[in-house]
This record gives structure tokens, sequence and C-alpha cells, in this order.
């Protein structure tokens, strides 16, 4: 014989149990009608009699048994989710200011060359020449281009023989050589081989 189990809380009964001892409901009881007992072989038919009429019998009023896994304790709390707050949109930027590792600092507007020796190339590309003074020549002679334009920040290796390399937030990236530029922002800090820069807001 299977053992029966709580429609409640699916727990397995104790034979003979009115109540759960996991969830505590009341168990209902299968109502068995008592046995009938046969008649004695001997015995004679009783005289039929007649019928009477017996009184309608009105049933009890039954209270609603709660479903399965529908009480307050089984039920799973729901859990409210804010909204992400909106992201502000940078503000533009106009210009800025290259502060140095070596305390050299340069306000730059538009296109610039960074590098040891930048200056012919910024003339080619109308750009302006920032001269970086590093003794140890880890900066190449031409070693980045730094643009500020359309409201936003932008770098790139000129083809460096020591590269060049972004950081934000502790993490860094290498910028390829001579090859896309790619968007900074205020706060960023421009490696050039052995000497760094952080761009400032001008």
């Amino acid at each position: 014989m299977a053992s029966a189990r709580c429609a409640y809380c699916d727990a397995t009964l104790e034979p003979n149990s009115m109540y759960c001892l996991s969830c505590g409901q009341l168990i209902p009881q299968a109502q068995s009608a008592p046995p009938v007992p046969a008649p004695f072989a001997g015995a004679k038919p009783a005289p039929s009699a007649a019928p009477v009429a017996q009184a309608p019998v009105q049933a009890a009023p039954v209270e609603p048994v709660p479903l399965p896994r529908s009480l307050p304790w089984q039920q799973t709390p729901r859990v409210e989710t804010m909204p992400a707050p909106p992201t502000a949109a940078p503000a533009a930027v106009e210009r800025v200011e290259l502060l140095f590792s070596t305390g050299q600092r340069v306000v730059v507007e538009g296109a610039a060359v960074v590098g040891r020796k930048p200056a012919d190339t910024a003339l080619a590309m109308g750009a302006r020449a920032v001269e970086v003074l590093d003794d140890t020549r880890s900066v190449s002679r031409v070693h980045l281009f730094l643009e500020v334009a359309g409201g936003g920040i932008t770098v790139g290796d000129a083809g460096s023989a020591n590269g060049s390399r972004l950081e934000r937030g502790g993490r860094e990236i290498e910028l390829e050589s001579a090859g896309t530029r790619v968007p900074a922002v205020i706060g960023d800090t421009v490696w050039l081989g052995d000497l760094s820069f952080v761009i400032q807001a001008a």
C-alpha cells in the first residue's frame, strides 16, 4: 500500500493521522459505511410495512478547503525591481589641458601631434606640435595624434617605437600602431613609452 501524502505540502503522512506534521493542516478522513450483517439462514422475512415518509435531511454547510500551494506562507514573495537611473550625456569638450608626468602642461584645441620632435609633421597636417621633454628617449619623434573636435576627444598612435596606451579606471588598452583613433574622455591617462599625461578640462 502506497504511503498517503499531504495535499497541501506533499509531505508523507503518518498512518491514521488527523493532522499533517509538516504544515499542520487537517487531513480529510474518508467516511465508510458500517458493515451490513448477513441475514440468518433460517430466519423468515419480515412482513413488508408501508413505507414511512422521511423528512429531508439538510446537509451542514461545508467550509471551502484552500487549494494546495495557496496558503500565505507557501507563496513566493514578489521582488520589486527599481529601474536603472538614466545616464547623463557627457558635456561637449572644446579644449583640454594635458598634464604630463614631467610636470609639463599644454592646452590643446583642435588637432595636435605629440612627440619629441613633432614640428614638421604637425606643420604638414595643419595641427599643433606638442613637444615632449623626454631624457629617456622612450617617446618617439612623432608619437601620438590627439584631436579635440565635435565635442569629443580622440587619440591614436602615430607608429611609435614603444607604443601608446590609454588608461581608464585602472584598466589599460594598447593603441594600435598607426591604427584607428579611439575616443577618450576627461580624466583618462595616455602613456607614451615611459611617460604619460592626464587629460583634464581646460
